[in-house]
């Protein structure tokens, strides 16, 4: 998991003007980050009037904001145009602004934004950020340099430019204190699969698992679902001793080993839940010491911990803790789910603050020598799920944090919105496609769309639970499907669509009432959501933005005008096209109509800028259109022909959306060798192929002239 970057100092930048040229630098940590020139109207030797101040801040936490103003001192307009020097962890986002108001959003995107609304830069493998005034004021446009590395070009104008510099702003700023991005990646890989304990809490047996592992290889592994997570219900006792949990219990007789190997054979990947709970009462008195102790000097017992293990002491962490992930990773789990983490943390370890401080040491250190123990058992390889509750002191170490308490939470992904991808991935718990009321005994419909797209959307991790019967019934797939894989987002926003939560934290709140309840910075399960996520798609062959509509309400939502300049798109004309209808709306130049939805209804958008030829407009293959399926797509004006590779499905029907000009007409198509059918009806072609094997394919279209 580490990186090869070095710490970056806590200190402001050295802002640098020319004496006798029109420059600007900005040097962070031995590096040029920012250097361009600047221009004033009617001004040929610009830098004999123009000014560079700093001012620098500083909060309780040691948090530095910078600000730098270039400035006139004639009063004439400015023009700046600068490089941004990236790293391969470098982003481009907005700030709260207008814009936001205007049209509210959660914004993300894949690969480098060149949205109109960023006015920021961020820098992961440093943690640094550059801010300019908002809402349009700054231009922001990603370069493609060397490898995987981005430059971005900044441009502003004005009688003075403001630019705003903040070190260490998720570590600091967004007071995340163990946020150290220069030791670790984050996962960039789907998480996406199958999680046993909201089909079956723990009346889960191995014959349920052998059933949904075929069901999934069959129906779903192709679409990108991996994992088959079993969560409870399989260890032989709740004692905590590495035995308890690699003995299973009857319900499981052949043991953890053929468990995993019968997963893999299915062609998925192993998951396991794990629990820090020791209930041992006996191995306990035996061993104290091992334990956190109370200001009598006995291990203190806690709710739902009962005994908190003493991860500082060696002893106990090589008896308990790396016995167990060590044959974790042997037995070939690649994705472990880590539970009770925030009862050790607030049920064992706040009531014992005493205790820590005799020894020299904090708790919270304690806390993530647990969690260190475990991960260099299990490898950089494995996946680790820390569970319940936003915990930052899990980040770095976890791959992944879920959110809130149990049952899918669709509000939680928008209050840690900047946080995905870039600290942890976002988990927002189990979803159930159709949700059980156990009162009943009745399957609730309506939800089988919207919950997956949510977190597809969001770029969050996505484990399905529900029963085999379920996913038996196609009906109940289609957004299933078409949601997954994940695609890997950064934040389009570096704060948060619902900031109340990520406010308690830098407030310094914390839950010191118990981690029974919810507390002041985990996320909220149910609440209204956002009913417009956004995806700024950036593929080397083309830009393009999905626009999702969502109405989580029981009653119908009215339709909306959307427009471009509202998204942050540039003005030109745009061809519209909606996922779910196959309806290709037309093109617009300044804003288009998004229709009225049902009660849990979800429509998604494909925004395209028009070009002069035939065009893709979407895919059938996934929400994102055209990201998950399509690549090296081109065009050949002297031949007329539009081409590329795309991904495709066992068994589903592939469709390629084409918008046609006038003056065009499709003469032929294929995929690879195979004669692709075409459907025309008016300025959309739509040319399908019935895949027999999940494989990547060549298609390309002939045209003809018709005018």
């Amino acid at each position: 998991m580490a990186t090869a970057s070095t710490e970056p100092p806590n200190s402001a930048i050295e802002p640098k003007i020319g004496s006798r040229a029109p420059t600007v630098e900005f040097e962070y940590a031995g590096h040029k980050i920012l250097a361009g020139r600047f221009s004033v109207n009617g001004d040929p030797e610009p830098w004999k009037s123009v000014t560079i101040s700093s001012k620098v801040d500083r909060g309780n936490r040691g948090e530095i904001t910078q600000t730098i103003t270039l400035h006139d001192l004639t009063g004439k307009s400015i023009h700046l145009d600068a490089t941004i020097d990236g790293s391969d962890q470098t982003l481009a986002a907005e700030t709260q602004s207008a814009a936001q108001e205007r049209f509210k959003l959660v914004r993300n995107s894949v690969g480098p934004s060149d949205n109109l609304r960023n006015n920021a830069i961020y820098d992961r493998s440093g943690d640094w950020m550059i801010e300019g005034a908002g809402d349009g004021a700054t231009r922001i446009v990603p370069e493609k340099t060397h490898g995987s590395r981005t430059s971005f070009r900044w441009s502003a104008s004005g009688p003075r430019i403001d630019l705003t510099f903040r070190p260490r702003y998720y570590q600091l700023h967004k007071n995340i204190a163990s946020f150290r991005p220069w030791e670790y990646n984050v996962w960039k890989g789907s998480v996406t699969g199958w999680c046993s304990w909201w089909a079956y809490f723990t009346d889960i047996h191995e014959k349920d698992v052998e059933q949904i592992s075929r069901i999934f290889s069959d129906k779903l592994k192709d679409y990108g679902y991996r994992y088959i997570q079993i969560d409870d219900g399989y260890q032989s006792s709740g004692g905590g001793l590495p035995t308890d949990w690699l003995h299973t219990n009857d319900r499981f007789p052949s043991g953890l080993r053929h468990l995993a190997k019968s997963i893999a054979d299915h062609g998925l990947e192993p998951a396991l839940w794990t629990n820090v709970h020791f209930g041992d009462a006996k191995f306990v008195e035996q061993h104290p010491d091992w334990f956190v102790q109370d200001a009598n000097g006995k291990p203190h017992k806690g709710p739902w911990i009962d005994y908190g293990l003493d991860a500082s002491n060696k002893a106990a962490v090589d008896a308990v803790i790396r016995p167990l992930y060590s044959a974790l990773h042997d037995m070939g789990w690649r994705y472990v789910k880590v539970d009770a983490l925030r009862h050790l943390l607030y049920d064992a370890s706040y009531p014992c603050r005493e205790y820590f401080a005799s020894k020299g040491i904090k708790l919270e250190d304690a806390f993530r020598d647990y969690l260190k123990a475990i991960r260099q058992e299990l490898g950089p390889d494995t996946y680790m799920l820390a569970c319940w509750g936003v915990l930052p002191e899990v980040v770095g170490i976890a791959n992944g944090c879920r959110l809130g308490g149990d049952g899918f939470g669709p509000s939680t992904l928008q209050q840690y919105t900047s946080w995905n991808n870039v600290v942890w991935r976002n988990d927002p718990d189990h979803c159930d496609v159709k949700p059980l009321d156990h009162q009943t005994n009745r399957y609730i419909d309506g939800e089988e769309r919207i919950r997956p797209v949510l977190v597809s959307m969001a770029g969050a991790q996505l484990l399905l639970s529900d029963k085999p019967e379920v996913y038996e019934n196609d009906a109940n797939l289609e957004g299933v499907k078409r949601s997954s894989p994940i695609l890997f987002t950064v934040p389009g926003q570096l704060y948060d669509y619902d900031p109340v939560k990520t406010d308690h934290l830098k407030q310094g709140l914390r839950n010191d009432n118990g981690g029974a309840q919810s507390g002041p910075i985990d996320a909220d399960q149910r609440g209204e959501v956002s009913p417009w996520w956004m995806l700024d798609i950036n593929e080397p062959f083309e830009s393009w933005t999905i626009l999702t509509h969502m109405n989580w309400d029981a009653t119908p939502m009215a339709q909306s005008t959307v427009k471009f300049h509202d998204l942050g798109l540039p003005g030109a004309k745009y061809a519209v096209f909606e996922f779910w209808s196959k309806k290709y709306l037309g093109d617009f130049s300044e804003e288009f109509t998004a229709k009225m939805l049902d009660a849990k209804e979800v429509s998604t958008y494909a925004i395209r800028r028009i070009v002069d030829h035939p065009q893709i407009l979407s895919t059938s293959r996934h929400i994102s259109q055209g990201a998950v399926d399509l690549s090296d797509v081109g065009w050949s004006a002297s031949g007329l022909v539009l081409h590329g590779v795309c991904h495709v499905i066992r068994k589903d029907p592939y469709s390629l959306y084409v918008r046609l000009p006038a003056g065009y007409s499709v003469q032929d198509a294929s995929f690879g060798d195979t004669a692709a059918e075409v459907r025309v009806e008016g300025s959309l072609a739509e040319v399908k192929v019935a895949p027999d094997s999940t494989r990547s394919l060549p298609w390309r279209i002939r045209f003809v002239r018709t005018s």
